[in-house]
This record gives C-alpha cells, sequence and structure tokens, in this order.
C-alpha cells in the first residue's frame, strides 16, 4: 500500500522507548474496571509499534486484538494488524467495532486531527474508551527553554502536524463527541527510563501536575 505521508516511513522499526505512558494507561483502565483477567474486549491499537499498548496485554487471553499503523510492523499471531494511512480514514474492519481505542503519540502526526477523532468514535462501541497520548506544549523545561529560542521539547518536530497543551486537546476531544474521564501525563523533567528512582518521583508527580508534563495521557468515553 502507498504511504501518503512519507515523513512518517522513518517509524517503520519503530519500538517504543519508554514504557512508562503504556504503563500508566493499563493501571488506569485496570483500577477503573474496564480491563480485568475476564475480559473479553475489542482492542485497537493505533500507531502501533513493538513494546506498545497490545504488546503488554498478554495475560490477557480473551482480549481480541487488532493494530494499525501506516507503516508495516511485525505482530504477534493474536494480533490483526492492518497497515493503513489514517489521513484517507480508517479501513475496513468488517463491522468489527471496538470497546478501547488506544493511539498513542499519533494525533499530532494527522493532518486533520478532528476528523482522525470522529472516525474513531464512528468504531467505538457505546461508552467506549478513546485513549491519546501526545507531547505537551507545555512541558515544564520546554516553558523555562522557549525564551531562549528553544523549541518545545518532544511537541516539536518536522514530522508532527499539530501541537497541544491539555486546553486545545481537551475541547478537541469534547467537540467530537467525548466525555473526559481522566487527563495524566507521563512524567515531569525526568523519567525512571534513565534514571529510576528520582524518575518513578516526577512520573507521579506527572499525574498530580499533568499541565507541566511531558506527555498528556487523556482517557475520554464515547457519549
Amino acid at each position: 500500500m502507498e504511504i501518503q505521508d512519507t515523513k512518517q516511513k522513518k517509524f517503520g522499526n519503530y519500538v517504543v522507548p519508554d514504557q512508562g505512558r503504556i504503563q500508566k494507561v493499563k493501571k488506569w483502565l485496570i483500577d477503573k474496571k474496564y480491563l480485568s483477567q475476564d475480559s473479553t474486549l475489542n482492542i485497537l491499537e493505533i500507531g502501533y509499534s513493538n513494546g506498545g499498548f497490545l504488546d503488554n496485554l498478554s495475560e490477557y487471553s480473551e482480549i481480541k486484538k487488532y493494530a494499525l499503523d501506516i507503516n508495516h510492523k511485525d505482530t504477534e499471531k493474536d494480533i490483526h494488524f492492518f497497515q493503513y494511512d489514517c489521513n484517507r480514514g480508517l479501513p475496513d474492519f468488517k463491522g468489527v467495532t471496538f470497546d478501547i481505542v488506544f493511539a498513542g503519540e499519533v494525533i499530532e502526526h494527522i493532518f486533520d486531527d478532528e476528523q482522525f477523532l470522529k472516525n474513531i468514535h464512528a468504531v467505538l462501541n457505546q461508552g467506549g474508551m478513546l485513549v491519546l497520548t501526545t507531547p505537551n506544549l507545555f512541558f515544564l523545561p520546554s516553558r523555562i527553554l522557549f525564551p531562549f529560542g528553544v523549541k518545545p521539547i518532544f511537541a516539536w518536530a518536522e514530522y508532527h502536524y499539530h501541537i497541544y497543551d491539555i486546553k486545545t486537546l481537551s475541547n478537541l476531544v469534547k467537540l467530537s463527541g467525548y466525555e473526559i474521564e481522566k487527563i495524566k501525563s507521563t512524567h515531569l523533567l525526568i523519567s525512571s527510563r534513565k534514571f529510576k528512582i528520582p524518575g518513578r518521583f516526577f512520573e507521579m508527580l506527572g499525574n498530580w501536575f499533568p499541565k507541566l508534563g511531558a506527555h498528556i495521557i487523556l482517557f475520554a468515553k464515547k457519549k
């Protein structure tokens, strides 16, 4: 399949480097009982990469897993993979609708972000959960460094077509037919990926002060 947005080819062999946001998403869904050991759910991961959300659900044997990405990806046998450019909409899932859709670090890469959210809305079950993660424009170090001519950390990139803060993303999600359940962030300043013990502390602060965090984690329910 021809890829329309060629800037995303660089993510062909991408592996999720930081499990912090994935684990926060999984923990919240478990705590709120959207996920349990006897779950029989249809789950779609948009922007699939090795080490992503679906790869962290191996213990849930009854869940049906679907993955979507603009690039071809090798997946485990229990994952139904679709290669598709979401700028063209969503592929034909042959009548399958989803209980959870996870789009991690994807929305900033999409030309028409509002239409993207509406397309997801159409394949979500009533009361289904959308989980978005995206870089935060107002990450604390970015606030400090911007007056010195430094571009926003994580948020700015040549292959990003949108930059979000919590207010902007929240308004867009609500406009697209969702009710926001919770907003968290990955971490303030540093994560446990490189700084194990202090990183855990700053990851906890990311839950308390999401407006200053590195990446927004937004949970929203289909109305």
